[in-house]
């Protein structure tokens, strides 16, 4: 089974986890990026280059970009571009899965690009309204309902519809994951899912509308259930539920990176391909030093792996 490698941001640790994780677990796949910077990274890093690299002129950069450790238009454009080609690949049937190396949020705007990150970038490019971003590991996978956006936009971005398709989403997402009867939790947005009005309404308002909704949809979803006890509860291995709906990025990612940090997997519901990620970003603090472990990345191709073969 091959599967399709993005390189991510040149200037970041994307090239590093990526021939590491090829080098300590070697797999059939073809990695979209610069093939002279990748062989130069492999040379650098004492470590083998890819056995297969599609590198057209759009993903190409300047040496100097190689493990910069900094925010680069020519950075996010090529993270950019390599994403795009290799979901191609994954969608014309030259691979399996795709398998995403970080990008960088500044880079991608600085080169123009007008999505803040790889679930937005890859709905526009399939035309899929309905994907969703989840994040699975230490037993939790939570899925959001907004993603990258300030956290004063949130009470405004959420809507009954926008809870009510998450929930959908993550149903269907699950049933791909094969779980036959996806159980869902709704986390609520206010302290103590807001004490009866206490402290706002958008419990009443927008999210048990949304559960009653998502039910009439098939879908089994509870909630919602205060924020602060919810992940600690569904995180146990005799939980009733398989996912969370989380209503924002931190909310949700907080306590899946606090349980399983290096381990934990981005998935992209909703894509007409497989798509899976580390749980980790450029680390331009880090990059060029041989500090970056390699294991979430391992993690991404064996999910990419399994996924695949659950939709053949």
């Amino acid at each position: 089974m091959k599967l399709a490698i993005s390189w991510g941001d040149p200037a970041g640790i994307g090239p590093e986890v990526l021939l590491r994780a090829l080098a300590a677990k070697p797999c059939e796949a073809v990695v979209v990026g610069d093939a002279a910077r990748l062989k130069e990274a492999a040379e650098r890093l004492r470590l083998p280059a890819p056995a297969e690299v599609l590198s057209p002129a759009e993903v190409e950069v300047p040496p100097e970009l190689l493990f910069a450790g900094r925010t680069s238009a020519e950075g996010g454009r090529s993270a950019a571009a390599a994403v795009r080609v290799a979901a191609d690949l994954v969608a014309s049937g030259q691979a399996a899965a795709l398998v995403t190396a970080p990008l960088n949020k500044e880079s991608l705007a600085l080169a123009g690009e007008r999505h803040p990150g790889h679930t937005e970038l890859l709905a526009e490019h399939f035309d899929a309204p309905g994907t969703r971003m989840m994040l699975q590991g230490g037993g939790l996978r939570v899925v959001l309902v907004t993603t990258h956006v300030a956290l004063r936009e949130v009470p405004r971005l959420l809507t009954v519809e926008g809870i009510r398709e998450t929930c959908v989403s993550a149903a269907a997402g699950l049933r791909g994951l094969g779980i036959a009867r996806p159980r869902l939790a709704l986390a609520a947005l206010n302290p103590h899912a807001s004490d009866g009005g206490r402290f706002g309404n958008e419990e009443t308002r927008l999210l048990k509308p949304a559960v009653a909704q998502a039910r009439l949809a098939g879908v089994e979803v509870e909630g919602p259930f205060p924020a602060d006890t919810l992940f600690a509860q569904a995180a146990r291995p005799e939980s009733r539920f398989d996912a969370v709906v989380a209503l924002y990025h931190d909310q949700g990612l907080i306590p899946v990176k606090l349980a399983s940090f290096g381990q934990a997997t981005n998935v992209t519901l909703g894509l007409p391909i497989v798509r899976t990620s580390p749980d980790h970003g450029t680390a331009f603090d880090i990059v060029g030093q041989g500090k970056a472990s390699p294991e979430s990345f391992l993690v991404a191709l064996d999910v990419a792996r399994e996924l695949a073969r659950q939709r053949d």
